[in-house]
C-alpha cells in the first residue's frame, strides 16, 4: 500500500517546476512567500478556502503544537503556522513531498515554525499526547483501515484537543471514474461514507462535535475561475495527468457520488 501511494504521488522536480513558473510570472526567489505557492501546494478540494475552513475549526493558539497528517508539500501546514503562530509538524508517506515541503518552507523563511517528516496516518511516528491538535486534509481516501487511522490520530492528540478531518466522502454507492487525484485505480482507493469515519472515531475514544458539508465549495472550485489566477497550479505538483484527475473528480461531485466533508472531533 505504501509503495502504491508513493508511486501515485511521487514525481521528481516538484520545487524546480514551481519556482520556474513563479519566476516566469515575474517573481524572483527572494520575493516568493507562502501565499505565492498556494495554487500548487493546497492539494485538496477548495484549495486555500478549504484550508481556511479547517483553520477556523482548529482554533489554534500561538502556544499550540499541531500535527498535519498527510501534509503533501506543506501548503496547509505553512498556512496554519502563519495564520496562528502555532508550531506545526507535517508527516507524509511520499518522500518527494517531504523533500519539497522542507525546501519550500526554507525558501519562504518558515523553517523555524514548520517541520516535516516521513510518516503514515496508521503508524504516526510520535509519542502519545504529543500534539495540541491534529489536522488531516484529503488523506483518508488512501487509508483502508479507518479504525487504525482514527486510533493513531486520537493517540497523539492531548486531552480535549481538536482532531479535524477534511476528506472526500462517499455520498452514493457507485463506481467512481479513475484516475482520481488520490489514486490511479480503484484498487488503492478507499473513500468511505461519513458514518464510517464517525464509527471509527467513536471506537478510538474521540467525541464527535460536528460536520460541515462543502459540496458548494467543490462546485465553485471546479467550475469558477479564480478572480486572481495563480501562476502555479496542481499541474506543477502532479504533472500533466492532473487534468484528467481533476475532470474525473469534478464529474463525481456533479453526479453526487462524492462530497468533501469536514468532521470535527475532540480528544478525550
Amino acid at each position: 500500500m505504501t509503495e502504491s501511494i508513493e508511486k501515485h504521488y511521487g514525481t521528481a522536480g516538484i520545487v524546480s517546476r514551481i519556482v520556474q513558473a513563479l519566476e516566469e510570472a515575474g517573481l524572483d526567489r527572494s520575493s516568493i512567500d507562502a501565499d505565492s505557492l498556494s495554487g500548487a501546494d493546497e492539494f485538496h478540494i477548495g484549495g486555500r478556502e478549504g484550508t481556511e475552513h479547517v483553520a477556523t475549526a482548529l482554533e489554534l493558539r500561538e502556544s499550540d503544537y499541531l500535527l498535519d497528517v498527510g501534509c503533501g508539500i506543506g501548503g496547509p501546514a505553512r498556512y496554519f503556522a502563519q495564520s496562528s503562530g502555532a508550531a506545526v509538524t507535517g508527516i507524509d508517506l511520499t518522500p518527494e513531498f517531504i523533500e519539497a515541503a522542507l525546501e519550500l518552507t526554507d525558501l519562504v523563511g518558515m523553517a523555524q515554525m514548520v517541520d516535516f517528516k516521513i510518516g503514515s496516518a496508521t503508524d504516526i511516528p510520535f509519542l502519545d499526547e504529543t500534539f495540541d491538535a491534529v489536522a488531516m486534509l484529503h488523506v483518508g481516501m488512501n487509508v483502508e483501515d479507518k479504525e487504525q487511522m482514527m486510533k493513531e490520530l486520537a493517540r497523539v492528540c492531548r486531552p480535549h484537543g481538536k482532531v479535524v478531518i477534511y476528506d472526500v466522502t462517499i455520498a452514493t454507492e457507485s463506481d467512481l471514474p479513475y484516475p482520481m487525484p488520490w489514486s490511479t485505480t480503484s484498487e488503492h482507493s478507499f473513500p468511505e461514507a461519513v458514518e464510517k469515519y464517525e464509527e471509527a472515531a467513536a471506537d478510538a475514544g474521540l467525541r464527535h462535535l460536528y460536520n460541515s458539508d462543502h459540496h458548494d465549495l467543490a462546485m465553485r472550485f471546479f467550475h469558477e475561475a479564480p478572480a486572481a489566477p495563480s501562476p502555479v497550479s496542481l499541474g506543477h505538483l502532479m504533472g500533466p495527468r492532473m487534468l484528467e484527475m481533476r475532470d474525473n473528480a469534478a464529474r463525481a461531485v456533479e453526479q453526487g457520488l462524492i462530497r468533501p466533508v469536514m468532521m470535527v472531533f475532540e480528544s478525550s
